[in-house]
């Protein structure tokens, strides 16, 4: 039998409390593991989806460096979009390039419509590339991916923080 240190033997309740406490014993283990697995698992799916995420802003970004003539657009079209409960809008745009004109569909929709059939845009385009554009003044796409990048560096900091978190406790219990 376990005594404390008086001398007074310790209940098996008492023993399991105070391993329980001192970050000892068989629950004490698996209460850790468990959190490490979970908090593991949110930094993985948050690494996995960063490096999508990067790489599609670092796309946009680009998209944005190339596209560095100017011309005047219009919209043609709003094309509505329907999902399982919800509406949303996605227009296209029409403009043209050295006496070729091109329409676009946006791959941006929204709710309510951001564009009326009509309206005049100024258009960004990639010289080598007419195909390439964005519509001047128009940072949704880019606010929106940055917005996730930052969610995604959250989930992934996750395993870190949970471990940092625990050394802190093991070393102020000592």
């Amino acid at each position: 039998m376990v005594s404390d240190d008086h001398g007074i033997p310790e209940s098996t309740s008492d023993t399991n409390q105070r391993l329980t406490r001192d970050g000892g014993g068989i629950r004490s283990f698996w209460n850790r593991w468990m959190r490490n697995s979970i908090c593991g698992w949110f930094s993985l799916v948050g690494v996995i989806l960063l490096v999508g995420f990067t790489g599609a802003l670092i796309g946009e970004i680009t998209l944005r460096m190339d596209c560095t003539e100017i011309t005047d657009g219009i919209v043609t079209q709003m094309i509505r979009v329907e999902d399982d409960d919800s509406v949303t809008w996605k227009p296209v745009f029409r403009y043209g390039v050295d006496g070729r004109i091109y329409e676009q569909e946006s791959s941006v929709s929204s709710s309510p419509p951001r564009y009326k059939v009509g309206q005049a845009i100024i258009i960004r385009y990639d010289p080598a590339d007419p195909n390439r554009y964005v519509v001047d003044g128009d940072y949704i796409s880019l606010i929106a991916l940055g917005a996730v990048v930052i969610m995604c560096l959250g989930f992934t900091s996750v395993l870190p923080v949970a471990i940092i978190i625990s050394k802190r406790r093991q070393s102020n219990e000592t």
